[in-house]
């Protein structure tokens, strides 16, 4: 079987040109049909603005083909500056290219998260204002499950799981 994953991409190599100094970090990467997000927390509205830039850039890269769920996994801190989470939800609802959007997105933020329970409804409601998708684990196993039926849902035409 071919070597289906794909080189990282980090938030640390794109150029932030903000007032503040960027908290956080997000890297990026492909394998088949998932395409991994690891958000190390906290984060600010600058973090947020190179996280797009690097998204972008990715799937530009990448070119993904069929279709794909996103997977982010949130390490040490899902906390959000509400500038942060503002800029994420205008990111979320922008238009995008064909193909470059995932037909679903799983966020994994285990119990040992700090501020995992405060901010998983907020990410569940920008997802639910753009209409996609959405669902919390507290591990990857169980996001991964989920990310696969929601694929093979997509490629059968049968109803995807809720």
């Amino acid at each position: 079987m071919p070597d289906t994953k794909t080189a990282k991409l980090s938030t640390t190599q794109i150029a932030g040109n903000g007032p503040f100094t960027v908290h956080g970090i997000v890297e990026i990467s492909m394998d088949g049909p998932l395409m991994h997000y690891q958000g190390r927390g906290p984060f600010n509205k600058e973090l947020v603005d190179l996280m797009g830039i690097a998204q972008r850039d990715y799937l530009l890269s990448i070119r993904p083909q069929g279709n794909w769920v996103s997977v982010c996994t949130m390490v040490e801190s899902a906390m959000t500056s509400p500038e942060g989470l503002a800029r994420y939800a205008e990111i979320m609802a922008s238009p995008k290219p064909d193909n470059m959007v995932p037909i679903a997105t799983a966020f994994v933020i285990g119990p040992e998260i700090e501020g995992g329970r405060l901010m998983a409804p907020l990410y569940a409601k920008i997802y639910a204002d753009i209409g996609r998708p959405f669902a919390l684990f507290e591990t990857m196993p169980e996001a991964l499950k989920w990310a696969q039926a929601m694929i093979d849902a997509a490629s059968t035409g049968k109803p995807a799981p809720t």
